[in-house]
């Protein structure tokens, strides 16, 4: 299956439209991608206390996401061990025991088997193996807080597999010396288009000056300037920023874009009340990581990728979103908010304003995005065979290596570093296995 071109003497990087609608491209994925990455679960906020536990969707499983009695956090398959119903239909709470409805079997909230529901029929020994507990992802490790499963019992340590994704992650997480809280509520989207739309979108800062002008004019007079749709189109372009690949298909955006940051960006537009709050966070954080890496915290911003559909963002608010297919056309995506905690309560609205008016429902963003993804899909499934481009910044005979190259942040070497990676997976050249 060869979907991805590179015709490095040409500097061109093309993407067969097949690789967004083909049904056999999405049971390829099912196999290869989802039950050999690391695939994002929750945060440790979510669960802090024994007994919470969340479900989550992840590629393709019901997963329950939980901190058992004894303060382990475990990963499993949301259904009975007994005929496979589904055992918790809540999507959060706290509980002791999950119970089957169907049959009554219980079991404790570390997985163990307790009771089989009405007495009688078993013997005493039926369980002394464990067959009949639930049954957890092949694979549950965490980095910085962030947890993750894989459904393949080989599968490479997620510190290894994250490679040049750590030190980003590291750029968010140093910044808050409390540590880090996911906010209530949660944002979903069903969306008709392929995940890869959505998710290769998120580290594109190309489309931002063409679709998004509305916004980054908007952002300007927040920030105490304004510019005509042509000037900001310019100004947007030639920002100061990289686009990077991190290794193992992650890849991300760094700029300076001045949207305000509610943690250490002021702009006229959050009050003056705020500023020396927000001035502060910035001077400790210089003080505690120096000059060079705190003001790459406090002024830059990031959007990273991680392979194969797990997005963080430090921008105008700070989030994790993940996209999975629901069919080769379909995608459900979900957005969770995550803040400092103790965070100053005038700072936490700000926040939470800023994340919706660019990504709410009716935000500048969203609306934009999905109507082109949208009208990407409805093109790709009514025009003849279409190649996809992808090589912006890739210049004739260049031969470095893809998965770690460096371009202009509005040129397209990180999407090229996800594509790359995507295919040799696709293609079973790499299995993320020991």
């Amino acid at each position: 299956m060869n979907l991805v071109h590179i015709d490095r003497e040409k500097g061109r990087f093309l993407v067969d439209k097949r690789a967004f609608m083909d049904p056999a491209v999405f049971e390829r994925e099912r196999e290869l991608v989802f039950s050999r990455s690391w695939l994002y679960l929750g945060h440790e906020s979510e669960i802090e206390k024994p007994g919470d536990f969340h479900v989550r969707m992840v590629g393709g499983y019901s997963m329950l996401f939980n901190r058992d009695v004894d303060g382990e956090v475990n990963a499993f398959h949301n259904l009975c061990t007994h005929r496979g119903v589904m055992l918790q239909a809540d999507t959060c709470g706290k509980a002791k025991t999950f119970s089957c409805p169907y049959h009554g079997w219980v079991f404790r909230n570390n997985g163990t088997l307790l009771n089989h529901g009405p007495t009688g029929g078993y013997s005493k020994t039926f369980n002394d193996d464990g067959a009949y507990n639930l049954k957890g992802a092949a694979r549950l490790e965490q980095y910085r807080g962030f947890w993750f499963v894989n459904m393949n019992p080989r599968a490479i340590p997620l510190y290894d597999y994250l490679a040049g994704a750590r030190e980003w992650i590291d750029l968010i997480v140093d910044q808050f010396d409390a540590g880090l809280e996911v906010l209530p509520g949660t944002q979903q989207f069903q969306v008709n288009c392929n995940w890869k739309s959505i998710t290769e979108n998120q580290i594109d800062s190309y489309h931002g000056p063409s679709l998004h002008v509305s916004y980054f004019m908007y952002a300007a007079e927040r920030a105490g300037a304004s510019a005509s749709p042509g000037q900001m189109k310019d100004r947007v372009l030639t920002l100061n920023g990289q686009g990077v690949g991190l290794g193992n298909g992650h890849a991300g955006v760094e700029n300076h874009v001045k949207v305000g940051k509610p943690w250490t960006d002021w702009i006229p537009a959050f009050g003056e009340e705020v500023r020396p709050v927000i001035e502060a966070n910035a001077a400790r954080i210089v003080a505690r990581h120096g000059e060079e890496r705190g003001k790459r915290m406090n002024e830059l911003t990031r959007q990273m990728l991680i392979f194969p559909n797990t997005l963080l963002n430090d921008i105008l608010s700070l989030s994790v979103r993940t996209s999975y297919p629901t069919s080769p056309a379909s995608s459900r995506s979900m957005i969770w908010n995550l803040a400092p905690k103790g965070e100053d309560a005038r700072l936490r609205r700000i926040r939470l304003q800023n994340h919706l008016t660019f990504v709410g429902p009716g935000g500048f963003a969203h609306p934009d995005d999905y109507e082109i993804f949208d009208r990407r899909a409805l093109a790709d499934a009514a025009s003849p065979q279409f190649m996809h481009d992808y090589s912006k910044g890739m210049q004739p005979d260049e031969d470095g290596d893809i998965l770690t190259g460096v371009g202009d942040q509005a040129d397209e070497a990180q999407q090229r570093a996800w594509w790359a990676q995507w295919d040799r997976v696709v293609r079973g050249e790499e299995t993320f296995e020991e």
